[in-house]
């Protein structure tokens, strides 16, 4: 008698925004150098040349689709959308992988919220904050010194 119950969405352990991402050819041992969870920028719009978003799920079951997006969440304007399939040797496996965003443009500054998706539920969520900088101030009596 054949199950009609929906998979179970996978559980997340861990997504990480970070700089660069290293494999280990030979451990598979893995390096995220670089965490941050913001960015600012001189001008808005921006484009950030590159960075990563590595995941870390396990109790899947079979393959899964899976998406990454990032939505602003004032305008719910989706500035990544990332599809594919997610594959789950068995439930215990504890499943990584990496996404290598490069040039990926921001439009506006504010609260950005990165999300990953199994089968269109959402397995886990990060806030990402973009903010406009400012630039610094010349303290009182400092004057462009020629040296």
């Amino acid at each position: 008698m054949e199950s009609n119950k929906p998979k179970p969405v996978p559980v997340a352990l861990a997504m990480i925004i970070c700089d660069t991402f290293m494999e280990d050819r030979f451990t598979g041992k893995k390096s995220l150098v670089g965490i941050f969870n913001n960015i600012a920028s001189a001008e808005l719009p921006c484009r950030h040349p590159s960075m990563n978003v590595f995941c870390v799920l396990t109790e899947g079951i079979g393959q899964y689709e899976a998406c990454l997006r990032c939505t602003h969440t004032e305008s719910n304007q989706t500035v990544i959308n990332i599809k594919g399939p997610l594959p789950f040797p068995n439930p215990l496996a504890t499943v990584e992988f990496n996404f290598e965003l490069k040039n990926v443009a921001f439009p506006k500054e504010g609260q950005y919220i990165f999300e990953l998706l199994c089968n269109d539920q959402i397995v886990i969520s990060r806030k990402f904050t973009v903010s406009k900088m400012e630039p610094k101030p010349k303290p009182p009596g400092e004057t462009n010194k020629n040296l």
